[in-house]
């Protein structure tokens, strides 16, 4: 097993995680912000994953992401205690078979990681109005970047991850808005549980930032009310 390094970083002001309107927000010394994710979440489908809905019906769809909200967080448990040099021990008992697996999958990918500033950190940017929870701010192979993990029942490509993309950008812009330093590079480690796949996915957010400003913007036009 490997030992990570963490290194300080300038204070972020604690903030405070609610639920405001039936969906996430969290509280900041600014106001009241919407989560990057519910966010995103709040906007159209996509294409195909409107279809995929459609096709399977409600319930299996809403079960299937149940589920898969499910496998993350026993997987992020799993990751978060790696990276914070905590013993890992009885992994299928304490983790679940899956979630084990997707983590041994993923194992190589996260011993790429070192010189940790921050594992699990909520963040917030007054610009934008919104906040969320970074799952990690590290070096990836000695680049420092904003890391994202993922689990999936089946692997998924670049282009149906646009999402994924935006939420680390928010974190980077956030990050460094927060603690001055720039970070540009974005990093989403993806494990799949079915086809026993591991990828990781390695953008720069400036291919992102104008597609988050154009989400935000649709995000207001679709609610007519603020971000906050």
């Amino acid at each position: 097993m490997k030992t990570f390094k963490h290194v300080e970083h300038p204070e972020i002001p604690a903030i405070k995680q609610v639920n405001a309107n039936g969906a996430r927000h969290y509280e900041t010394p600014f106001g009241v912000y919407i989560s990057i994710t519910t966010m995103l979440h709040k906007l159209p489908l996509t294409p195909e994953l409107a279809k995929w809905r459609e096709d399977v019906g409600d319930d299996v769809a809403n079960y299937a992401m149940m589920m898969g909200a499910r496998r993350g967080n026993k997987l992020h448990s799993a990751v978060e205690s790696y990276l914070k040099n905590e013993p890992l021990q009885n992994m299928k008992q304490n983790y679940g078979v899956i979630a084990a697996g997707l983590f041994e999958l993923m194992q190589p990918a996260l011993d790429k990681i070192d010189n940790i500033r921050e594992i699990e950190q909520r963040l917030f940017s007054q610009k934008m109005e919104l906040a969320g929870t970074t799952d990690c701010v590290a070096e990836y192979d000695g680049v420092p970047s904003v890391i994202d993990f993922k689990s999936a029942s089946w692997m998924k490509d670049k282009d149906s991850i646009t999402n994924y993309f935006m939420q680390a950008t928010f974190y980077s812009l956030a990050w460094e808005e927060l603690t001055g330093e720039k970070i540009e590079q974005i990093v989403i480690i993806m494990a799949s549980d079915n086809d026993g796949q591991m990828h990781v996915f390695i953008e720069q957010r400036s291919n992102y930032i104008e597609r988050l400003k154009q989400a935000i913007a649709d995000y207001k036009s679709l609610t007519g009310e603020q971000i906050s």
